[in-house]
């Protein structure tokens, strides 16, 4: 029996093997993609509707719901740089707890029709060994569902045997209180393929093609091929998905372990001529990437619409803020009541799967008292102002990647103020900071060993390079000048997100932290790497020496990762002491001093990652300790 939806079905079609006929048509097969995730360089997709990777799991106070979460374990899916079938692709290196899966929302993605006629493929990349790396019953490298795996339902698994099958599956739904198919059933709709005999190190091309669902005739057919061969077929079945397409999901690397590559979902069934084109040329899709970074932004577009009512209101419309300080409740009441107001998002994500969230405005003591440890560190001025933001903006979820800016450069050939150096600032393992030859956002020069992933910060960029990637997400999101603007954060947006309302030395409270699960600073597992590291370091072990993949730790009140810790972030205001008096929109207080940078990084101690700790930087200096993170300012009351 399957272990989360009951039972799998067994039935053997005949197996029939020909050689694939001629090449496909590569344009007609571009135009019948729906969604399509090379997995170069981030576990999302890179063309469809919401690309964005989300979480179900099962809920821990009640074992019959489910929980769904935008996001996933970074530590459990990450990118394999370099290791897929053309580029990178998704390795899964663990089961996630809660019976967890990845998905993708199947509208926008899956051209559903719940009408006659409806037809559809897949096609995906596998590399793994069923019978050694498989720790389940049953794993699904791809599953189309709304209810179940025998209730509506297009999947792909290997099944509970040894050695393993590979089998595919179209279940039609059925009315409530019906049993489901036996896994022994000849009329099950499925084909199997005996003793697959995948081993790790190999690719492996799956496609299912499928056609007339839904037709309420035995007239449904499903076609499963393997590595550009035709295994077998389902004809003449009455086949119907009666899905709400709002609730139904592209779940991922279902208990699966291994790596997979090159995922798609097309509009129509393919021919025998496109399954051999595909399984030819793994990387033809590609082009999909240019395509989809080249269109305007439709979130972003959607929200400059929203944002012609917000030019028009005042300060005084946006909610009145709680009094500073406040705590995580009061300040994710605050930011949904805010978005309410204004009728914008809490959050949204753009084309290059960036997640930004609304940052409501509010005043707030800014600095830090004289008494709180590290108060003035390094000589940078933290005296205490009473600082008012008055206008809302989006503040990036995370940090900015090494994917992130990869496709950046590929997109432009842009060459870093690092690069053109020969190098930029590192340590070596005894904390030493020189310019080191060679290190750039490629090879940040971390000493020891270590392979810098795409879903980790990007490091060695300069203010002048972080403005420059701003300005191309702004050329790519076809939005005007006067709308939303991408940039960095002003100094006064940086501090008032990351306390996101706590008025203590770190946004969690005024002690240092011992959990390991709030931010990347240094500790044990950096003196691990590192025993003669003359820094002192926190008394935890958070398993990350130097920059962790972006959102790997706790969310501050404002849903913001990584604000303290992990590298320090560029703002777009110039450095200088503190206004004596309170500020309104504080921006440059010193254009001949350096751009400040804020939160701390990898390598530092508490003292350097609190909240208000602060540091400089000329515009063109990069190292392997600073990164950046995007904002969003809108236009509101006529102004920006």
């Amino acid at each position: 029996m399957h272990p989360h939806l009951r039972f799998a079905s067994s039935f053997l079609f005949i197996v029939a093997i020909v050689a694939p006929a001629a090449e496909g048509d590569e344009t007609a097969l571009h135009k019948a993609v729906t969604f399509y995730a090379s997995f170069d360089d981030q576990v999302q997709g890179d063309y469809g509707g919401d690309r964005k990777p989300w979480t179900r799991s099962v809920d821990p106070d009640d074992k019959k719901k489910f929980v769904y979460e935008k996001g996933i374990d970074a530590k459990l899916f990450r990118i394999a740089r370099e290791k897929g079938i053309s580029g990178g692709c998704l390795e899964v290196t663990e089961l996630p707890p809660r019976n967890g899966r990845l998905y993708f929302p199947a509208q926008d993605n899956v051209a559903f029709k719940n009408d006659a006629g409806w037809g559809g493929a897949f096609s995906v990349w596998i590399n793994t060994d069923p019978d050694k790396s498989l720790k389940t019953p049953f794993s699904d490298p791809l599953l189309i569902t709304q209810k179940g795996l025998n209730n509506g339902s297009i999947w792909v698994h290997f099944n509970d045997a040894k050695p393993r099958a590979l089998q595919s599956g179209t279940y039609p739904s059925i009315p409530d209180g019906q049993k489901p198919l036996e896994e022994d059933d000849p009329k099950a709709p499925l084909v199997r393929m005996k003793d697959v005999g995948f081993k790790s190190g190999e690719w492996h091309h799956i496609v299912l093609t499928w056609d007339h669902f839904n037709s309420g005739k035995k007239d449904g057919t499903h076609t499963l091929y393997i590595d550009g061969k035709k295994i077998g077929d389902v004809k003449d079945y009455p086949i119907s998905m009666d899905w709400d397409i709002g609730k139904a999901n592209v779940y991922v690397g279902v208990n699966f372990i291994g790596l997979l590559d090159e995922l798609a979902l097309f509009n129509r069934p393919l021919t025998a001529d496109e399954v051999a084109l595909l399984h030819k040329k793994p990387g033809v899709l590609a082009k999909l990437k240019k395509s989809a970074s080249s269109t305007p932004d439709k979130q972003l577009l959607d929200l400059e619409k929203r944002l012609n009512v917000l030019n028009q209101k005042k300060p005084t419309d946006v909610p009145a803020p709680p009094k500073f300080p406040f705590d995580a409740t009061a300040a994710r009441k605050y930011q949904k009541d805010c978005a309410a107001a204004l009728g914008l998002p809490v959050e949204f994500t753009n084309s290059l799967g960036m997640t930004f969230v609304l940052v409501p405005p509010g005043t707030f003591t800014m600095g830090s008292p004289e008494k709180e440890p590290g108060h003035n560190s390094g000589g940078y001025d933290e005296t205490q102002f009473q600082a008012t933001l008055t206008r809302p903006f989006y503040l990036c979820k995370h940090e900015t990647t090494v994917g992130q800016f990869r496709r950046f450069v590929e997109a432009t050939k842009y060459v870093t103020d690092v690069e053109k150096k020969g190098g930029g600032h590192a340590h070596d393992d005894k904390a030493v900071w020189i310019h080191r030859k060679g290190t750039e956002w490629r090879k940040p020069g971390f000493a020891g060993p270590f392979e810098l992933k795409d879903d980790q910060p990007v490091v060695h960029v300069s203010h002048a390079d972080c403005l420059a990637f701003c300005k191309w997400l702004q050329e790519q999101s076809g939005v005007k000048a006067d709308g939303p603007l991408y940039g960095l954060p002003t100094e006064a947006q940086w501090e008032w997100a990351c306390r996101a309302g706590s008025g203590t030395r770190f946004w969690w409270g005024a002690d240092e932290d011992k959990t390991g699960k709030v931010a990347n600073v240094g500790d044990k597992s950096l003196k691990k790497v590192h025993p003669e590291w003359p820094r002192s370091v926190l008394d935890m072990d958070d398993g990350f020496a130097f920059v962790a993949p972006v959102g790997s730790y706790q969310a501050n009140g404002f849903g913001l990762h990584d604000m303290l810790g992990n590298v320090w972030e560029h703002c777009g205001t110039h450095y200088g002491p503190y206004p004596k008096e309170g500020a309104a929109d504080p921006g440059d207080l010193d254009v001949k001093r350096g751009f400040a940078v804020r939160g701390g990084g990898w390598s530092n101690v508490a003292n350097d990652a609190r909240c208000a700790s602060r540091n400089a930087d000329p515009p063109n200096f990069g190292h392997s300790n600073l990164g950046f993170r995007v904002a969003l300012q809108l236009p509101f009351g006529g102004a920006k």
